[in-house]
């Protein structure tokens, strides 16, 4: 290439590289006027706010224009980190907290509720076998949790109990599972009334919270958690009747109400943790259910249901149960003569406290 070619290629890079910082400067230039423009812009609009402002204030309230010593911002912004710091903890605690009530929650929710097989062995023993716990908001929420799955089981236990659709009745089975060799009792009541539902809770209602008190019982009854049931629900409680050293009842108690049905329903805890361990026990599960049958007709069905006896951690067969409450040996027989026998003894038990109630329950100038 000739030196004057390439002086003149050089120099036109030269120009070409000016012209391109020219451009570049100018756009640089244009953004910041544009920039400026804004913000003095906006510096005007937050002027015209402040001055609005500034109107609305009180004619006696001073217009300071002094910033705060720094020493008071350190002292601000030292604080508000103390009081996050407090905060997150408390979070932190809280969090902590409803994680452990959830597992514990999902833990006995999980063993009480019983599996499909278990029902189909025995559908009467889906209920049983629950430990109220220590935490305070565990044992409100079991609380509440259990007598409200009471009540979802009671047409449940009354469909399996056997009651029949119309009639008085008032007796006591006691059934017999050969392959296991355990055995439950029921106690069944079933009375109509000539009067509408609300006149024959008028009449009941008293007697049957007498019984839910455990105020017909030989056994003193000590009230527990009395805060707690009265914010779940007025209608309810919780109690501990203690049968002797070894075994105590912890009951729950409740009333539920709808248009055509009202519930009196109470269950017993096999263990709680705040309170003297049971090393023998039994489910004991009872439904006193009122029922519209009509306009000026309603019917009772009481359910007294007991499962087998538990003692420290065994469920023992009605031989065993037999043995142990007449404090011999089981005699020798066959087992239908023996399960007879023991048939007997639960209705010599029983046949007192079901007269009691039948007596209760029965209003002597409108029942039929």
């Amino acid at each position: 290439m000739p030196a004057s070619e390439f002086v003149f290629f050089m120099e036109a890079r030269v120009e070409h590289q000016r012209l391109r910082n020219r451009l570049k400067q100018k756009r640089h230039r244009d953004r910041f006027t544009t920039e400026r423009k804004e913000l003095l812009s906006q510096l005007a609009e937050l002027r015209d706010v402040v001055a609005k402002l500034a109107t609305r204030l009180p004619a006696s309230a001073p217009m300071s224009t002094s910033c705060l010593p720094w020493k008071d911002v350190a002292a601000g912004l030292a604080q508000a980190n103390a009081e996050s710091r407090l905060t997150l903890q408390v979070l932190r605690d809280a969090t902590a907290s409803m994680q452990n009530l959830a597992c514990t929650l999902a833990t006995w929710v999980g063993q009480s509720v019983p599996s499909p097989l278990q029902l189909d062995d025995n559908p009467l023993r889906g209920l049983t076998t629950l430990t109220l716990p220590a935490d305070p908001e565990a044992r409100k929420r079991g609380l509440d949790w259990y007598s409200q799955h009471l009540l979802f089981n009671t047409d449940r236990m009354l469909q399996l109990s056997g009651f029949p659709s119309t009639g008085t009745l008032h007796d006591v089975l006691v059934t017999d599972d050969a392959e296991s060799g355990l055995s439950d009792i029921l106690g069944r009541i079933q009375i109509e009334y000539n009067l509408p539902l609300h006149k024959t809770y008028s009449a009941l209602a008293d007697k049957i919270w007498a019984e839910l008190r455990g105020d017909t019982h030989v056994s003193m009854s000590e009230f527990l958690d009395t805060e707690t049931t009265a914010a779940i629900d007025p209608k309810m409680l919780y109690r501990r009747t203690p049968l002797g050293p070894k075994e105590s009842n912890y009951y729950v108690c409740r009333e539920f109400a709808s248009d055509d049905r009202i519930v009196f329903l109470f269950g017993n805890f096999s263990q709680d943790v705040l309170h003297p361990i049971n090393h023998m026990w039994r489910p004991r599960l009872f439904w006193y259910v009122l029922e519209r049958m009509g306009p000026t007709e309603t019917r009772i069905k009481a359910l007294f249901y007991n499962g087998p006896k538990v003692v420290q951690g065994r469920v023992l067969t009605w031989k065993e149960d037999m043995c142990n409450c007449e404090g011999v040996d089981v005699p020798d027989g066959s087992d239908d003569l023996l399960f007879s026998e023991y048939q007997q003894s639960i209705d010599r038990d029983w046949r007192p406290m079901m007269t009691s109630d039948v007596e209760i329950l029965t209003l002597r100038s409108d029942a039929t």
